[in-house]
């Protein structure tokens, strides 16, 4: 295919020493006019999907924005990602076709963006900054009409003592405070939210809940949990008198919610993070966990490893003994360099009462 004839998204990815604490947020997600002092767009739909398998958690998030101006806009789409979270996919939708992402070296993502945009065409790129938080210049942005974006990133799941966390990220905060002055943030969506999580884990989970959100919808088919928010309950009480916890944060909110009939602003805040706690049952047996990738071109893959300890394992207060198997074989000349700097980092991080050995 000609170059002329692919119209591209650019994404690169900056990466920054990671000494900040964490990220402001934008009410996950912002789609704001560039260098022109408008104010960010209306988010129109806000949907979230997350599958938590594996050891990761896999979060895509659908957004669209409607450009009420009377002329096409450049504009940024800007996104707090968890730390150590990595984007996976960056997609818009303009004039109705998909757009999707390419990674490119730093410069010369820079360098395709503002060319494909002196033409005219459509185009943008994605930065990270140092506060973990995705920049993304997106042109053009439609006179009158809605410009749809997806955003999906990978994260490794955390878990403690049996018990699992996943936050999405909604409240602003962080320690950005030149960032927060000259973004304007807007935690209201005008159309449909909605906020579906789905744990498949390897493990009985015994029990999800959502502190924030008591009554999300939290169901079990199988193995399998599935926790279900939306905004189709926003304007009044339920009918048993229980406050919809999706839209009441505070008393002035449920007083309103007590009025179906005098709904002044309908739209849905997002100014509450979405926290979902799992559990493991109890008294499980201690497992180790392996996923390995390797793309078909590649020589070389990665893994990750879960370690996971039985509940009833008692503190080791003597040190740890460590058995390091070599493969010498034949196939493996030529690699016994990385096998001697594999080996020499992992002594680098016992205890001093730790014993090894090497076969």
């Amino acid at each position: 295919m000609k170059r002329e004839k692919i119209i591209r998204v650019i994404v690169v990815f900056m990466f920054f020493a990671l000494a900040v604490i964490s990220s402001p947020a934008y009410a996950a997600g912002l789609l704001t006019p560039k260098d022109s002092g408008l104010p960010v767009l209306d988010i129109k739909d806000h949907n979230v999907k997350v599958v938590m398998e594996d050891g990761y958690a896999i979060t895509t998030v659908d957004q669209s924005f409607f450009n009420p101006h009377g002329k096409d806009l450049e504009a940024v789409y800007s996104f707090p990602v968890p730390d150590k979270a990595a984007v996976s996919e960056f997609t818009m939708w303009i004039d109705g076709k998909p757009i999707n992402g390419e990674v490119l070296e730093k410069k010369k993502a820079r360098e395709v963006y503002e060319d494909q945009k002196s033409k005219n065409k459509n185009t943008g790129i994605t930065e990270k900054n140092e506060y973990k938080t995705f920049e993304i210049s997106v042109y053009p942005v439609k006179a009158g009409q809605e410009t749809k974006i997806r955003l999906s990133y990978i994260q490794p799941v955390q878990v403690d003592t049996s018990m699992g966390r996943y936050v999405y990220q909604l409240e602003e905060g962080g320690v950005d405070e030149e960032a927060l002055a000259f973004w304007t943030t807007n935690e209201k969506v005008s159309g449909t939210f909605s906020f579906d999580l789905v744990v498949r884990s390897g493990y009985p989970v015994a029990s999800i809940r959502l502190p924030n959100h008591p009554s999300a919808q939290i169901t079990q088919k199988g193995e399998d949990w599935f926790v279900h928010l939306d905004n189709t309950l926003n304007e009044v009480q339920s009918s048993t008198g229980q406050d919809t916890a999706l839209t009441i944060n505070n008393q002035q909110d449920a007083d309103a919610a007590a009025q179906p009939v005098a709904a002044i602003d309908t739209a849905f805040r997002l100014n509450t993070d979405i926290v979902v706690y799992y559990k493991h049952a109890e008294n499980l047996p201690g497992a180790v966990d392996m996923v390995a990738y390797k793309e078909e071109s590649a020589k070389r893959g990665t893994f990750m490893m879960t370690v996971t300890p039985g509940m009833d394992l008692q503190p080791l207060a003597g040190g740890r003994d460590w058995v390091f198997i070599l493969d010498i074989s034949g196939s493996m000349q030529g690699k016994y360099a990385t096998l001697a700097e594999g080996v020499s980092r992992a002594l680098n991080q016992l205890n001093p009462n730790d014993r090894f050995r090497i076969v």
